[in-house]
């Protein structure tokens, strides 16, 4: 079975729109700024299939720039998995 690993850091206010596509707790333009960051993954990331994805949170913040915003914040390091 082949799996396509992806890691990166993100301020830990968009885990719930990435992880449960719960854009609710976002500014409309920090909605915007995550629809565009995920239109610039590698195609196979675009799935949106819950049953071929695999989440993983760092339990532990820290403070960074965001890959997805490209701001300072409190990042975790989210690895996604497609099986």
């Amino acid at each position: 079975m082949k799996y396509d690993v992806y890691t990166f850091k993100a301020s830990s206010h968009f885990v719930s729109a990435l992880i449960n596509d719960d854009e609710s707790g976002l500014e409309d333009d920090e909605a915007t700024i995550l629809w565009e960051w995920e239109q610039n993954l590698p195609e196979h990331f675009h799935l949106k299939t819950a049953k071929h994805k695999n989440w993983s949170v760092s339990e532990d913040e820290e403070e960074c720039v965001c890959e997805i915003c490209n701001m300072f914040s409190k990042c975790v390091t989210l690895t996604l998995t497609y099986i």
